[in-house]
Order: C-alpha cells, then sequence, then structure tokens
C-alpha cells in the first residue's frame, strides 16, 4: 500500500479493497396482465368456486429465482432470466355487499432480459463456498451475480372467472349440450417496478482517511419499564388520519363481479 502521507486531500493513505462492480443494468415497468392466482388447500379452492364477487386486498414479491446464461457469440453479454411468485390476498363472497372470507394464493411469472456483465475467466473462490466449483467437464462458466431491486406489486385488476367443464350434459328438452360450470378461477393484473443489475467483485483501489470508531457509548438500560415508557414520546401522528398530501398508499385495490 502507497503511503502518502499529507496530501491536499486529506486521505492517509490509498488501500484496495474487494467490491461489487456493476457492470450493467437496467430499470424496467412491467404491466403483468391475467397472472392465473393458485391456491395451496381445498378450502380455498372452494371458496373460490362458491364466490361471486372477489377484491384484492394487496400482492408481494415472496421469492425470485436467477438464471444467468451466457449468449453465444456476443462474448460479455448474459441471458438473466427472472422467475417472480407474487402472495395475493383476495376476499372472495357471495355478493358485494355480503361477508367477506380472505383467502392467500400465489401467482408467477418469468421475464427475460439481457446486461453486459463482462468476461470471468477466471476461477473465484471463497472460504464462504468451502472451496466448491461447478464445472462440467473441462468447461467452467464463472457468470456475473444478479440482483434485483422491486418494488410491492400493483394490483392493477383481478377476474373471477368461471371455468367450463370439459363434460357435456344433454338437455333432452332443447336437445342441446348444456356445459356446467365445474369449478371457477381468478386472474390478476399486477404493475411491478423493478431494476435489475449484473456485478462481479472486484479489486479497487480507494483513498483511505481512518478507521472509523463509534463516537456514541453503549448505555445499557437499569430503568424500570415504566421510567422507560415515560420517555417515550406521545405518538400523537397514529390519532389522527393523514391528508392527501401525507398519505402514501401500501396497495392498490380492484374489485370485479362475474
Amino acid at each position: 500500500m502507497a503511503d502518502f502521507g499529507s496530501n491536499p486531500y486529506g486521505f492517509k493513505e490509498a488501500v484496495t479493497i474487494e467490491a461489487q462492480r456493476i457492470f450493467d443494468s437496467c430499470s424496467d415497468r412491467d404491466c403483468l396482465e391475467d397472472l392465473e392466482v393458485t391456491f395451496p388447500d381445498y378450502e380455498s379452492v372452494k371458496l373460490v368456486n362458491e364466490a361471486n364477487y372477489a377484491k384484492a386486498r394487496c400482492a408481494e414479491v415472496t421469492s425470485v429465482y436467477f438464471s444467468v446464461e451466457p449468449i453465444p457469440f456476443n462474448k460479455g453479454f448474459y441471458s438473466v432470466d427472472i422467475t417472480y411468485t407474487f402472495s395475493v390476498e383476495i376476499d372472495l363472497a357471495a355478493s358485494a355487499s355480503s361477508q367477506a372470507e380472505t383467502v392467500t394464493g400465489t401467482a408467477t411469472f418469468t421475464k427475460k432480459v439481457i446486461l453486459y456483465g463482462s468476461d470471468g475467466g477466471t476461477k473465484y473462490f471463497t472460504s464462504n463456498d468451502n472451496g466448491a466449483v461447478t464445472a462440467t467437464g473441462c468447461s467452467y462458466s464463472n457468470p456475473p451475480k444478479a440482483t434485483l431491486a422491486v418494488a410491492d406489486p400493483i394490483v392493477l385488476g383481478i377476474r373471477l372467472v368461471a371455468i367450463p367443464s370439459p363434460a357435456c350434459i344433454m338437455d333432452t328438452a332443447a336437445e342441446n349440450a348444456v356445459i356446467s360450470a365445474s369449478r371457477k378461477a381468478i386472474y390478476v393484473t399486477l404493475g411491478v417496478f423493478s431494476i435489475v443489475s449484473l456485478a462481479r467483485t472486484v479489486p479497487i483501489m480507494v483513498p483511505s482517511y481512518d478507521y472509523s470508531v463509534p463516537s456514541k457509548e453503549c448505555v445499557s438500560n437499569t430503568e424500570s419499564p415504566c421510567e422507560l415508557f415515560e420517555k417515550i414520546s406521545f405518538p400523537s401522528n397514529e390519532f389522527f388520519p393523514k391528508s392527501l398530501e401525507d398519505a402514501t398508499c401500501g396497495c392498490q385495490t380492484s374489485a370485479t363481479n362475474t
């Protein structure tokens, strides 16, 4: 490490650190139309089949799966497949004025983006990996690290749809085949804002000023619970509704009838 001594910029020396350098990134606005919501248990499916009214309470991203693959004949570029899993809370009822039951279902969506991630011809080991390497024969792939920042989805629409049964029932009076609705399905439309980036671990030289020492002392709490409670400010804002300028909506809802 080079010691610069006193210098006009005020730092003591230049040091080398390892950091995640972002080589490429993109922001996106996705309108995901008519994603089918699936339900994990029989009771939820039964409520869906009996409902005539559905209203979405809110939605959130519960998990994201990445698949990063190099693009042939386009060195340094990677295809990033991103699979979202959404959790959607839905109110179901026989009508808009009747008592509603809340169920939770899931929906998935996969999108693809192409970003530049530079070349990775070396093998990179860390103690956290315990020396593990993913290799196929003599070929080795060192893809960049994909990251995703995503805001909570906005529910733009919801549909409760009757799915006809594949079996037909003959109506002898009308001499026509009558299709009976055997089940119902729920489709949601979500709005998603996201930022996708590709990064690699690289050594970077940065100026060092000094080691950071906390100026705040650790204080042990020896007060009684009531003494501590007396020091808490009264939460006045919790007792008054927010104005239009201050309001921020966590999720938007939409309703529909069949």
